[in-house]
């Protein structure tokens, strides 16, 4: 990461991007937001959503102060909120924030592992949903930003963990507070790709997922095979985790990529196969994997949730 940047007082953020003058604008934002407070209303106090609203609506900074010490789960203004409700989608205005909050004295450690914690759930977890519209998916929905915000995010993960290892206090309390939101999720995420190719090919969460990055897709399997603990075997201990396992990959291995053309799905296929083939993975996931593609493991039902 360019620590090189401009640095700035996250408490006199440049508020220039909220066009508060422009009737327009704001009329913009406004009806945006019964949509936004939908989402970030759930186990927030009251109080706390209107933190959030007022940075949305005029870029207006909470009492960071106030916030310090105060340790629960679901805060106000965690990474994630203020990097996706700022009005800019530029990269470099985005970056420039990220590396602001990262080093501000101002943040609690919660407000980063939290906001790291958030983009992971709903760009991974939850938008592997079989919801078709927006209106009827109740988490946030960030478009094409979420490549931008995983860029930012993740472009620099050494930085990333250095800087909340240093909040947190240590590499032991990094390992016990911090260390699954970067290391120990890869085998849960790879079910999420399976589910990815399940979903409506028109659907919006379709259409904008993760998964048709290379970047991610890479970040996604290195957690995997770097992945020193029993996440994968501890999964297929119950018999409905093992035959998740089995329909993931008997998707992969068997998506009509002809039948579905040149999309951004036939092209993570054609990816994730070639790496599921290549590389290093440990035994009991690539005898799965051999045993699902040449037919030896028979898979029932793999189109079906």
């Amino acid at each position: 990461m360019n620590q090189q940047m401009e640095k700035f007082e996250l408490a006199n953020i440049d508020t220039s991007f909220w066009l508060t003058r422009d009737k327009t604008w704001m009329d913009d934002r406004k009806a945006q937001w019964p949509a936004i407070e939908k989402v970030v209303s759930d186990n927030r106090r009251k109080m706390d959503v209107n933190v959030i609203k007022q940075y949305f609506l005029r870029g207006k900074m909470p009492k960071w102060e106030k916030y310090q010490g105060w340790d629960d789960l679901f805060r106000h203004l965690d990474l994630m909120h203020f990097l996706w409700l700022h009005p800019s989608n530029d990269p470099e205005v985005l970056k420039q924030l990220y590396i602001g909050y990262m080093e501000s004295e101002l943040i609690h450690e919660r407000d980063v592992m939290l906001g790291y914690g958030l983009f992971l759930k709903h760009e991974f977890v939850m938008a592997a949903s079989s919801h078709k519209s927006i209106e009827e998916y109740p988490f946030p929905f960030m478009g094409k930003k979420n490549i931008t915000l995983f860029r930012v995010m993740f472009e620099d993960i050494v930085y990333a963990k250095n800087s909340i290892c240093r909040r947190v206090g240590g590499q032991e309390k990094f390992d016990k507070k911090a260390k699954n939101i970067f290391e120990c999720l890869g085998y849960h995420h790879f079910l999420k790709m399976w589910l990815w190719l399940l979903q409506d090919p028109q659907s919006p969460l379709m259409l904008n997922s993760l998964y048709q990055y290379d970047e991610v897709v890479e970040w996604c399997m290195t957690t995997m095979t770097t992945n020193k603990s029993n996440e994968f075997l501890e999964d297929i201990k119950p018999p409905v985790g093992l035959k998740e396992y089995q329909k993931a990959l008997y998707c992969l291995s068997h998506f009509d990529t002809e039948e579905e053309g040149d999309t951004c799905r036939t092209r993570f296929v054609h990816k994730i196969r070639r790496i599921l083939d290549e590389r290093e993975f440990i035994p009991e996931f690539k005898q799965m994997w051999l045993g699902v593609k040449s037919g030896k493991i028979e898979v029932k039902d793999p189109w079906k949730r």
